[in-house]
């Protein structure tokens, strides 16, 4: 066997063959035994390599058509790479309502904020099954790998439905390697079900992002 490729498989190969291993385990697992993503795993998930190649956060900013003056939702912050390049987009006066179940997150997030001198985002624990926003009084609301966590996504997506303004946007974005990853026509079918239509899509079968609007009344 030729030496670049023995060097190719060791470097590449390999690493690559255990991380679908350990993807599929972990699918399996969660399928099972559904739970959230636990804090200290954001670490883990959010990689700058992700960030710069995979799901870059001010292309989804951009896509999702956010502007200044903006009031914005985000479902399941991390640890706010994505939160904060969309807060930077609604500048001066919009504002992002990052919420979360798990008040570590919240906390992280919140010191984060602090360090870097960011005061247009807002850390709030909440449930997505009764979120305390008053009805049509959102701008968009996007989720960054997180909808399919929820164990029941539809119920969501219809509260999130309540409160996003007539012409605002749902944004829903979904990388392969994350180990609840849903094809494209799964999340299409809940949003349908919840009363949206598909407005934009962006992306390929490894990273999407999907733009939904609510249904017009005929």
């Amino acid at each position: 066997m030729h030496p670049a490729l023995i060097v190719f498989i060791v470097i590449i190969g390999i690493p690559i063959v255990w991380l679908f291993l350990v993807l599929t385990v972990v699918k399996l697992i969660r399928r099972i035994y559904p739970f959230p993503i636990p804090p200290f795993a954001t670490n883990l998930i959010d990689h700058p390599i992700r960030r710069k190649y995979w799901q870059n956060p001010e292309e989804i900013a951009t896509n999702m058509g956010a502007k200044p003056g903006d009031i914005i939702v985000e479902i399941g912050p991390g640890k706010g790479s994505y939160t904060f390049a969309v807060a930077n987009q609604i500048l001066p006066d919009g504002k992002v309502y990052a919420i979360d179940i798990q008040i570590q997150v919240l906390n992280r997030l919140e010191k984060r904020l602090h360090k870097e001198g960011i005061n247009n985002v807002i850390p709030k624990l909440d449930d997505v099954y009764n979120l305390s926003f008053e009805d049509e009084s959102v701008d968009v609301i996007f989720a960054i790998t997180c909808l399919p966590e929820i164990p029941e996504p539809v119920k969501a997506l219809k509260e999130f439905k309540r409160i996003i303004k007539p012409n605002g946007i749902i944004s829903l974005c979904e990388l392969f390697i994350d180990p609840d990853y849903p094809l494209r026509r799964t999340e299409k079918k809940w949003a349908k079900e919840a009363g949206f239509e598909l407005s934009e899509e962006f992306g390929n079968w490894f990273s999407y992002q999907l733009n939904f609007k609510k249904k017009k009344k005929n």
